[in-house]
């Protein structure tokens, strides 16, 4: 990758919601035979309630999402971008469709024995997330120290980018530009540019950031740190 291509993927980045938000509104709901929710474990239905598999699932462009929870007695589905609710009904024990178009939802158990993941439509994968995506928050100074440095894309080591702190907020230095984009925080490792819809991810490792995702899935290492 060369520095064309990683400035070509920074101005596109406002692009990769798209994915999310268009996907429901364009999908055709059809009676399909068979299931493809043969990956889940088998669980009994009495041992999975609402409560296991309520709370904010995240499209692979980590930017959209959908809440699952129970809305005045009725379990819904609702997308985070713009507020559009969906009854839901259940099929199974961990799986649901919505009442009026029969979208497909099925929720999967991780490797912990907690549901940590939702296919939507038979094919696209939505992983879990503990924030709130709707809701900055406020990091200090602390929390935002470990996370500052230099990063490596690891695809070309040509490729480097900087992150320093502006107040409560993180910035991104592209070293091959200088461009800087600043983004605020949804928890202590999810941040966005809510401008380009640009997120970024870092990845904990035994309490050590060791990678940052961002243009994209493109992962980059840290190599320099404060």
């Amino acid at each position: 990758m060369n520095a064309k291509t990683v400035k070509q993927r920074s101005l596109k980045a406002c692009t990769l919601v798209a994915v999310g938000l268009v996907v429901l509104s364009g999908y055709t709901a059809e009676p399909q035979k068979g299931s493809v929710f043969h990956e889940m474990r088998p669980i009994q239905t009495d041992s999975v309630s609402l409560d296991d598999v309520s709370g904010y699932f995240r499209f692979p462009n980590r930017v959209a999402c959908i809440r699952f929870f129970n809305k005045d007695g009725q379990f819904v589905a609702q997308q985070t971008w713009d507020g559009r609710v969906y009854p839901l009904q259940r099929t199974g024990s961990l799986t649901f469709q919505s009442r009026d178009e029969a979208y497909k939802i099925a929720f999967i158990e991780g490797a912990n024995g907690k549901i940590d993941k939702a296919k939507i439509l038979d094919r696209l994968m939505l992983e879990k997330v503990s924030y709130n995506p709707t809701q900055y928050v406020s990091l200090t100074v602390d929390q935002l120290t470990p996370l500052l440095g230099r990063y490596r894309l690891q695809k070309d080591s040509n490729m480097e980018i900087n992150v320093t702190r502006q107040g409560n907020k993180l910035a991104l230095e592209q070293l091959w530009d200088n461009k800087t984009m600043v983004f605020d925080a949804f928890s202590p490792t999810d941040f966005l540019n809510a401008e380009l819809s640009f997120p970024l991810t870092f990845i904990v490792s035994n309490g050590t950031v060791k990678e940052l995702i961002c243009f994209e899935s493109d992962r980059w290492e840290r190599i320099e740190h404060e």
